[in-house]
Formats: structure tokens, sequence, C-alpha cells
């Protein structure tokens, strides 16, 4: 006879009692940022959205300034992601292209990322000065729930809910944070996703991860991993469950595309190139620099673990984020040049490894309660 112990073995799940530290936690470290970076700006939130100070970028600060009807903090040339973020959450739609959009440095790369400056700009109803706080609050809730949905993640590979921390801790999500990025609510959406699938929710699994690459397209890779996982698991092709998801990013597309008059969406992706290539162009820098060294060797040595780790202990989350081994594989120089980059670009990666290899439920444990029973929520809807 088969042995039934550990099927019937009983799971722990946190209660809302005790994701509530966790929340804590990360609402304080989120708050903490922001206070960080208003010290650094003389009190002016708009330090923590990254506007450009350079020569190359005057004219889209200038315009931020006319529409703020201030001046505003800035940084030293370029600026960073917050900076497009802002100007795409004050017409997240496009209804005015050449108002707000003419002044993103690669239009329709940009906008493929459409949901975070659409929740902090309330669909772009808010007044700027108040989207640039919103953007903040934006990502401290994210910092939020992808820390509580990490949490119930570990819980159910055998782990403690603290593990959630990989997520809150992971310096890619605090990097990201500090430039007003997208990519927390992105991961966080992911996390969400994985878990109601993991739970046999699979409508809300679907509808999280829309939201996944809507904020940031590379998620697809993500949802590539679990749909193989789910393949693997159940020997059907999900369907659903990446159809829905891939055909809402490409929808997207084709209207950004419209909206912005623009064919040469693919030519201003300028991250990705010959596998290796940035990594190799990057060598000379790490070398001058002691802390990326260190950092991007860490994260070069945690990538081929991650990997062992899903082998032996396959579960949904370490599936998803092997994708961006790939997305680190065909990384370009521009990301790989610095660890504060490339450590935002591959964020699932970290958080992923600490929390397989950190749980405690072994191999045979975790095929005995991979498959949760269906329930009402996905009747109809295959896996």
């Amino acid at each position: 006879m088969p042995d039934l112990s550990a099927r019937s073995r009983p799971t722990h799940h946190p209660t809302r009692g005790d994701e509530r530290p966790l929340v804590l936690v990360a609402t304080l470290v989120g708050v903490l940022i922001v206070a960080a970076s208003l010290l650094r700006h003389d009190g002016d939130i708009a330090g923590l959205i990254k506007f450009g100070a350079g020569d190359t970028v005057a004219q889209r600060t200038a315009h931020v300034e006319d529409v703020l009807g201030r001046d505003v903090a800035t940084v030293d040339l370029l600026g960073h992601d917050g900076s497009m973020f802002f100007l795409q959450a004050l017409d997240p739609f496009y209804l005015s292209p050449d108002e707000h959009a003419v002044h993103l440095d690669r239009p329709v790369y940009r906008a493929q990322r459409m949901l975070f400056p659409t929740v902090a700009g309330l669909g772009g109803l808010l007044p700027g000065e108040v989207m640039l706080w919103t953007m903040g609050l934006t990502n401290v809730a994210a910092l939020a729930l992808g820390t509580v949905a990490a949490g119930r993640l570990s819980t159910r590979l055998g782990g403690t809910h603290w593990l959630g921390l990989a997520f809150l801790l992971n310096p890619g999500v605090i990097f990201e944070f500090d430039i007003s990025g997208a990519g927390i609510l992105a991961f966080a959406a992911a996390l969400w996703g994985t878990l109601r699938l993991e739970e046999g929710k699979h409508r809300q699994a679907i509808a999280w991860f829309v939201a996944a690459v809507l904020a940031r397209e590379v998620m697809l890779l993500y949802l590539a991993g679990i749909c193989v996982y789910r393949l693997w698991q159940t020997r059907r092709v999900p369907w659903l469950l990446g159809g829905i998801p891939a055909l809402s990013a490409m929808a997207w597309a084709g209207y950004v595309r419209l909206r912005l008059d623009s064919h040469d969406g693919v030519n201003e992706v300028q991250e990705f190139g010959p596998p290796f290539g940035g990594m190799l162009d990057s060598i000379e820098n790490w070398m001058d620099n002691p802390i990326d060294l260190g950092v991007v060797a860490g994260l070069i040595v945690v990538m081929p673990l991650l990997i062992l780790r899903a082998w032996q202990r396959p579960n949904a989350l370490a599936f998803g984020a092997i994708g961006f081994v790939l997305v680190a594989i065909l990384m370009t120089q521009q990301v790989w040049w610095r660890f504060f980059d490339i450590s935002r670009a591959v964020a699932p990666i970290i958080t992923a490894y600490v929390i397989t290899s950190f749980s405690d439920r072994g191999p045979a444990d975790l095929r005995a309660t991979s498959e949760p029973p269906r329930t009402p929520d996905d009747a109809g809807v295959p896996s």
C-alpha cells in the first residue's frame, strides 16, 4: 500500500493574526525608504521618483516642473524608471500622447508596463502633486501584498510564514522601491497568482497573472515556468492559465502601438542581447568595484542553485523563478554593469531560492500535497 502519512500530515496555514507582523514590517520598511528619500532631497517627495538633471533629459524634467508648477528634486544624469512612470500616470491610457508620452525615452517599451502608473494615478484622475505620493504608497501596499503571499507560499512548502521576508528584504525589491519602479507590484501579483493556483482557485490565479504581466511584461517568463510546472504536474496543457494573461499583454501592446503611432516597439528594447554577452562585457567593471563583484558573484552562484533546488524540491514558485535565469543570461551590459540594476531585473530568483531552500518539507511531501482538491472556484476552468 502507498504511504499516506505525508498526505495525512496537516499543513499549517497562517491566520490573519499571524500575518499582521509581516504586514507591519513591510509597511515600516516602505515608510523608511520614503523617509530616507525625503531626508536626502530636502523633504521633496519628487526625489523618490528620480527625475534626471542631465542635459539630455532637461526637457523632460522641465515638462514635469511645468505640470507641477514648481521645481523638483533631481538626481544626476538621466534619472531612472520612476520619472517615466510618473509621465505615464499623468495619461495612462494615452488619450493625449503628444502631451506627456512624447517625453518618454522609449514610448512603446515604457507603455507596455501599464498597471503601476494606472493604479498610482487612479487612471490619470489624480493631480500630479498627489501622484508623487501615491506612487510611493502603491509600492508600500505592494510590499505588504508580496510579503504576505510569499509567507503563505512558504507555509505550503512546510516552512514558516516569516520566510515571506525573502520578498521584502530582497535587494532587488528594495532597489526597485527606491526608484519608484513597477517590479514590486508585478512580482507581488505573480506570487498571489502562484498562491491562488496552488490553492485550486484558478480564476483568481489567472486574474493575478494578468495583473503581473501588465505591470511588467517579462513576467510572461515567470508564467511560462508556472505552466511548465502545471503540465508536468497534471499532464495537461494549461491553456487558459497561460493564454489569457498572454493575450491580455498582446492586446494592450496592440492598443499602445495604435495610440502612439509606432511600429518600433521591438527596436526600443535595449536590455536583451546574445546569451552571456552582458556578463562578459561587464567583468572589467566588476573587477574595479568590489561591492558589484561580490553581489553579482553571489547572484550568479544562486542561479544554478535555484535550478538544482527546483529539481530536488519541485514547486510552482521555483519553476516560475527559473524563467528569470533565462532573463539573466540574455541581459545586456546595460543591466549587468551594476548590481543595482541586475538585482532588480531578476529579483524573483533570490526570493524563490531562499523560500525553496529554507522550507522544511521534503520532495515526497511536496508531491503528496502539490495538487489541491478542486473547488467551485475552478469549476469549468482547466488548469
